[in-house]
């Protein structure tokens, strides 16, 4: 056998070794990659559910200074109006007689 033909052999099977090392090692680091994903998908999902109900929290307290604003704007449209008294003459009903 030729010097040529040996070092070719020792460098194929030297490669041969460090790429199913590295194939190996690639393994690994894709299932703990996977791991990783899951828990930032859960963790995400976790924080997804606190933000929408700091929201809803936030949404609730919006609308209720919306009503409470209304309420107080219709209050002060109501004291510039005029008050009708209270003998004011009903339309569309019949008055009785007396006889």
């Amino acid at each position: 056998m030729d010097t040529n033909q040996l070092l070719i052999i020792i460098i194929i099977t030297i490669t041969t070794i460090l790429m199913t090392i590295v194939g190996i090692q690639l393994i690994f680091l894709l299932k703990e990659l996977r791991k990783t994903v899951k828990k930032i998908g859960d963790d995400f999902d976790i924080l997804k559910e606190e933000v929408k109900e700091k929201n809803d929290h936030q949404e609730k307290k919006l609308n209720n200074k919306k009503y409470l604003t209304i309420h107080s704007l219709l209050n002060k449209i109501s004291f510039f109006s005029p008050k009708s008294p209270a003998k004011t003459k009903k339309l569309f009903i019949k008055d009785k007689k007396y006889i």
